[in-house]
C-alpha cells in the first residue's frame, strides 16, 4: 500500500511540474500582443494616430508603419495636428478594440491634395523613413500627442499600421504547481525510503518473546522528521521562487503616489502650455538665423521671404536697396539662434502665435530681441521684428514654457494703459518732449536721443522750417502678457521730417543720405524723409506704481522725396 501511494504522489508530482513549467515556457502566452488595422480604408493625403492607441497602462508602445515608399511620421499635440489636418482627407487610427485585437480606424473626406508637413514647425519631432518605421509611442509633455503620417502631401499616407505592447498575461498557477508538484515527488521519494528503512530495522528491533515484529517507535520518528526536513526546504525553496511582488508593489505604490498638494498643483496649471517647446524654437531660431544669414550676404530679399516677414522683411529689403545704390549706411544686425537669453511664448494655442525671443550675437555687444509669428497651422514662423535692446534696459526674464505668457489684445484693459494707446502716445512724446504724456514714460535713452536730435536739426537748419511727426502702425502691435500682471509691446513707428524753405524762394540744403534717396542737395519746395522705428517696450499692470519702459528701439532711414 506504501509503494501505492508513494508512486502515486510520484506521478502526480510529475504532472504538476510538466503543467507549471510548461506554463511558464513552453506554453508561456506570447511575449508581446499586437492589434492592427483590420478595416479597408480609402487612400487618403494623411493618417492621424490619435493617442487612444497607446493607453496601455505602464507598458510602453510600439508603433509599427508598412508603407510603399518613404514618408514622414510627425509627432505633435492632438489639437494641432487637427488643426494642420483641418479640411483635407484623413484616415484615423483612434484606439484599440480590445476583444478583437485590432485598431478603430475611420476615413473622413475632404481635400485630396495637402502642402508637405514634413518641415512643419508645429511638430515637436518629425522622423523620415523608406517602407518601414516602428516609432516608440513617447508623450514630451502633459496633454494629448498624435502622430501625423504622410508620404508628400499628394500620394497616399500609410495606413498599414500595427500596434504592439508587453503581454501582461501570467500563469497564475505556474508557481503553486511547480511548488505542489515538488512536494508531491518528495514525499512519495520519501515514503518509499521510509518503507525500506522500516523493513532494514525490523529485526533488530523485535523482541524476543515475540516472532512478529513491530515498526519501532524510533523507526517511524525518524521517517516523520525526513518528511518535515523535506517539507520545511520546499517550502524554504518555494518562499525564494515566489516573487515578493505585493509587498514590493505595495511599497512602491505608497512612496510612488502622488501628494494630494502636488495633484493639486498639476490641476491649476491643467490647459496651459508653452505653444513651443524648447527644442522647437532651437530649430525654428536656428533656420531662421540660416536663411537671415543667407540674405544678407547676397543682399537679396528673395531670399528672406520663408522665414523673414512684415516689416523686417520690409526694412531689411530697404537696406540691401540703399547699400547696393551705394548708400553709406551699416548692414541690418545680425540674428543670432543662440545663446536665448530670455524667451516669452505665448500659450494662446489660437492663430496667429507670437513669440518675443531675446539672443546676442558673439560679435554683438548689446542683445536684440526677435519677434516671431505664425500666421495659422501651415504656416512656418517668421521674424517680423527685430531691435536692438537699449543700454540699461530690461527685458523680464522668461523660460519657455512660462504658462504666464498669453497673447493680449491692443485694446487690453488690464494694464496701465491699453497697448495702441500706450504706442500712441509714445508716438506722440518721441515728437514733442514737453508733451502730457511725458509723465507715462521711464527715462530712456532712445527717447532722450530722439528728442535731442530733432532739437538739434530744428536750431542749426535756420532757413527751413522742420516739422516732425511720428505715428504707430496699428497692424504692427504684438502683445505678450508677464508673469507681474504686465505686458510686453513690439511694433514699429513711422517718423516723417518734413523741411520747408522759411521764406519764398529760400533753399533746403539736404544731408548726405537725403540728399542720395532724393537724388537732390538742395530744394526750394521741400523735403519729406521717413524712417522707421521698430521698438519694444514694457507696460505694467493697472494697479502698478512703475512707468512704461522702452526695452529696444532704433531709427532706419527709408526713404526722401522732394516735393
Amino acid at each position: 500500500m506504501r509503494i501505492f501511494i508513494a508512486a502515486i504522489s510520484i506521478l502526480l508530482g510529475a504532472l504538476a511540474l510538466v503543467v507549471g513549467i510548461g506554463q511558464r515556457t513552453f506554453w508561456a502566452p506570447p511575449e508581446t500582443v499586437t492589434a492592427t488595422v483590420q478595416t479597408e480604408l480609402k487612400d487618403a493625403p494623411l493618417t492621424v494616430v490619435e493617442p487612444g492607441v497607446a493607453e496601455i497602462e505602464d507598458r510602453p508602445v510600439d508603433v509599427t508603419i508598412e508603407a510603399d515608399g518613404e514618408f514622414t511620421a510627425a509627432l505633435g499635440r492632438s489639437s494641432d495636428v487637427d488643426a494642420w489636418v483641418g479640411k483635407a482627407a484623413h484616415n484615423t487610427i483612434s484606439g484599440i478594440d480590445s476583444e478583437a485585437m485590432s485598431l478603430t480606424a475611420e476615413h473622413s473626406k475632404g481635400e485630396a491634395k495637402v502642402p508637405n508637413p514634413k518641415n512643419s514647425d508645429l511638430w515637436v519631432a518629425s522622423e523620415s523613413a523608406d517602407s518601414h518605421m516602428v516609432h516608440r509611442w513617447t508623450e514630451p509633455d502633459e496633454g494629448d500627442w498624435s502622430l501625423l503620417l504622410a508620404a508628400d502631401g499628394t500620394k497616399a499616407a500609410p495606413t498599414e499600421i500595427t500596434v504592439s505592447w508587453e503581454n501582461d498575461a501570467t500563469a497564475p498557477f505556474s508557481i503553486p504547481l511547480i511548488i505542489v508538484g515538488s512536494l508531491l515527488v518528495l514525499f512519495g521519494l520519501a515514503t518509499v525510503l521510509v518503507g525500506r528503512r522500516g523493513r532494514g530495522q525490523g529485526p533488530e528491533g523485535s523482541g524476543s518473546t515475540g516472532g512478529g515484529s513491530t515498526a519501532p517507535t524510533a523507526g517511524s520518528g525518524t521517517g516523520s522528521s525526513t518528511l518535515q526536513r523535506t517539507a520545511t526546504v520546499v517550502a524554504a525553496a518555494a518562499l525564494v521562487l515566489v516573487p515578493a511582488g505585493p509587498a514590493s508593489a505595495a511599497t512602491n505604490s505608497a512612496s510612488d503616489s502622488p501628494s494630494e498638494s502636488s495633484v493639486a498643483q498639476d490641476q491649476e496649471g491643467a490647459g496651459s502650455y508653452a505653444v513651443l517647446q524648447e527644442d522647437q524654437l532651437d530649430r525654428i531660431l536656428e533656420s531662421i538665423s540660416d536663411t537671415v544669414s543667407s540674405g544678407d550676404k547676397a543682399r537679396d530679399a528673395k531670399k528672406l521671404t520663408a522665414r523673414v516677414g512684415g516689416d523686417a522683411l520690409s526694412l531689411r529689403k530697404t537696406n540691401y536697396s540703399q547699400r547696393s545704390d551705394g548708400l553709406k549706411i551699416p548692414a541690418p544686425g545680425t540674428v543670432a539662434a543662440a545663446p536665448i537669453r530670455s524667451a516669452a511664448v505665448t500659450t494662446t494655442t489660437k492663430w496667429p502665435r507670437t513669440a518675443m525671443i531675446v539672443t546676442q550675437a558673439k560679435d554683438a555687444k548689446i542683445p536684440r530681441v526677435l519677434v516671431l509669428k505664425q500666421d495659422d497651422p501651415r504656416a512656418n514662423y517668421k521674424l517680423i521684428n527685430e531691435v536692438s535692446m537699449l543700454p540699461g534696459s530690461e527685458f523680464p526674464g522668461l523660460a519657455v514654457g512660462d504658462t504666464s505668457v498669453r497673447t493680449l489684445g491692443v485694446k487690453d484693459g488690464s494694464l496701465m494703459s491699453p497697448p495702441a494707446t500706450a504706442a500712441k502716445d509714445l508716438a506722440t512724446f518721441l515728437g514733442d518732449a514737453k508733451s502730457k504724456k511725458k509723465s507715462q514714460f521711464a527715462e530712456s535713452a532712445f527717447i532722450t536721443a530722439t528728442q535731442k536730435g530733432q532739437a538739434k536739426e530744428i536750431k542749426e537748419n535756420k532757413n527751413a522750417k522742420i516739422k516732425y511727426e511720428h505715428a504707430v502702425d496699428a497692424k504692427s502691435l504684438e502683445v505678450l502678457s508677464t508673469p507681474n500682471g504686465g505686458a510686453l509691446v513690439s511694433g514699429q513707428l513711422t517718423s516723417t521730417m518734413t523741411a520747408t524753405p522759411k521764406e519764398e524762394g529760400g533753399t533746403v540744403k539736404l544731408d548726405d543720405a537725403s540728399a542720395k534717396l532724393a537724388d537732390a542737395k538742395t530744394t526750394k519746395k521741400g523735403v519729406v524723409t521717413t524712417s522707421a522705428e521698430p521698438v519694444v517696450f514694457y507696460i505694467p499692470g493697472k494697479d502698478s506704481k512703475d512707468k512704461i519702459r522702452l526695452i529696444a528701439g532704433e531709427s532706419a532711414l527709408v526713404s526722401s522725396k522732394v516735393k
